[in-house]
């Protein structure tokens, strides 16, 4: 690889960022004020964005293309 050419399996890595994503979102909803109404917003997040993360993972253990297609 030369120095100028990208290195595009870590740049569109979608599991690496699907992590990212759940990771940065919980410190987006640390940020958030405290009320009933936000907090049960803020468990949706949370849980929503590591499911999506743990669903491609999941997805990339199947055998065929077909199952994967399914699971994603």
């Amino acid at each position: 690889m030369h120095v100028n050419e990208p290195n595009f399996d870590k740049i569109y890595n979608f599991e690496d960022r699907l992590v990212r994503f759940a990771g940065e979102c919980i410190f987006f909803v640390r940020k958030l004020e405290k009320s009933y109404e936000i907090d049960y917003y803020k468990n949706q997040i949370i849980r929503s964005s590591g499911s999506s993360a743990l669903n491609y993972g999941e997805a990339q253990g199947t055998i065929t293309n077909k199952d994967f297609i399914f699971k994603v």
